[in-house]
């Protein structure tokens, strides 16, 4: 919290330069004139379906906040939960993580009990966006590559955090470490809390609320594309360039995936997309990004500048 406005301000700084060389890459004039004749009505759809994004990952926060048994009225719930999207400018959205220190703040939860829910939430979106990569890649022959490739990064990470038995070796071994020798009996919490939410029979209902909470940002890229006049691309060939992008963002672990992310959606587009202006694919990006990205840090302020200024509700279901 201390170091959330620095965050912010290098992150926007970053942000505007990797715009700045969108625009140049596409001469400033004429991504000017794209964006002139581009409907907004285009832009009003991407940001409706970005809200969607966040209800259907809400309820993926909810399943696992149940299953790790502490009670929230729903709507405090719903704040915490978009007041981790100030953070979607951290690498890997790792700052979101900020959902725990709320948790702790207001009711008490111990980080440790609470923090695998980030680290659950990034592990089905990965699958999920690798899922949609794959099918979309599928008509460029590249489907199995990206399918096999992703399915090893993802069965290591679901073997290390899902089995019990690795995680209580890696919280033994992680214990022995000078910085966290006193921390032990909180390590060992984070891994058995990240074993109930990633074990085998609970990963499939959140693997698929992510996959239809991404394809819904997928479908926005979609709109805002084929928006502009003279461009087009099929669905598959779009899904394939945000999933990808995103994923390979992520993995960099750059701020919110700056840089990395916009420098594939517009990539990719101008390269499987033919005849593509490039004023297009960077005016896409740039669009795509704010309804998506920033759109989600300003939720994110609103939401927890809400929760600063009111009081911890009592837990309770039935109200809501």
């Amino acid at each position: 919290m201390r170091n959330l406005g620095r965050n912010l301000l290098i992150a926007v700084v970053l942000g505007i330069v990797v715009y700045a060389v969108l625009a140049l890459y596409a001469d400033v004039g004429s991504l000017g004139e794209e964006l002139g004749a581009f409907p907004w009505w285009a832009f009003a759809a991407a940001l409706g379906l970005a809200c969607t994004n966040y209800l259907v990952r809400f309820v993926k926060w909810e399943i696992y906040r149940r299953q790790l048994g502490f009670d929230l009225r729903r709507g405090e719930s719903f704040g915490i939960f978009l007041a981790g999207f100030v953070m979607s400018i951290t690498p890997a959205k790792v700052g979101e993580v900020l959902k725990s220190f709320l948790l702790k703040e207001r009711h008490g939860v111990p980080i440790a009990t609470s923090a695998p829910i980030v680290l659950a939430e990034r592990l089905t979106d990965l699958i999920a966006l690798i899922a949609l990569a794959g099918v979309g890649a599928l008509s460029f022959r590249l489907g199995t590559v990206v399918l096999v490739a992703g399915s090893v990064v993802v069965a290591s990470l679901a073997v290390a955090v899902g089995s019990r038995t690795v995680g209580r070796r890696l919280a033994r071994l992680l214990g022995r470490l000078p910085l966290l020798r006193r921390k032990a009996a909180a390590v060992d919490e984070l891994f058995r809390s990240a074993h109930v939410l990633c074990r085998a029979p609970n990963l499939p209902l959140p693997v698929l609320l992510s996959a239809g909470a991404w394809f819904c940002e997928c479908v926005a890229m979609w709109i805002v594309f084929n928006a502009f006049p003279g461009a087009h691309a099929d669905l598959g060939t779009v899904t394939f360039i945000y999933s990808l992008s995103t994923v390979a963002g992520a993995l960099t672990m750059m701020p919110g995936g700056l840089g990395v992310t916009e420098g594939g959606m517009a990539g990719l587009l101008v390269a499987l997309v033919p005849g593509l202006r490039p004023g297009v694919a960077s005016a896409t990006t740039i669009l795509v990004r704010l309804a998506t990205l920033w759109f989600a840090v300003l939720v994110g302020l609103a939401a927890l500048g809400i929760l600063r200024v009111r009081p911890p509700a009592p837990p309770g279901e039935a109200r809501g």
